[in-house]
């Protein structure tokens, strides 16, 4: 497989649940997702699995990027979902930039 060092917080050991064995992709036929695995699916599978790491931090580089949760009315609810519709975002999305622009008219 991938000769990269293992994702940040990857499990250096694993349940007793959990059997893990090298295997000789060229000897051995070992099928996933319905097809056979070979050393190069492997490791695309295995770059494929390293990008999948989420969205993009906020924070920049490989920070986390911190949860902000909060109620709001379902009238805020529904208006921010309607925004973000008609502009093709998440509403997440929207909600950040509302929050980014308040900041900057309240910055003291």
């Amino acid at each position: 497989m991938t000769s990269k060092r293992l994702p940040e917080g990857w499990p250096t050991t694993f349940g007793p649940e959990v059997t893990v064995q090298d295997i000789d992709l060229d000897k051995e036929e070992f099928v996933v997702g319905g097809r056979r695995l070979t050393t190069e699916r492997a490791n695309e599978l295995a770059e494929h699995a390293e990008r999948r790491s989420g969205r993009p931090s906020l924070s920049g580089g490989r920070r986390h990027s911190p949860a902000l949760n909060l109620r709001v009315s379902q009238t805020d609810r529904d208006r921010l979902d309607e925004v973000a519709a008609a502009q093709g975002r998440r509403a997440s999305d929207v909600a950040r930039d509302a929050l980014r622009e308040y900041l900057e008219r309240h910055a003291s």
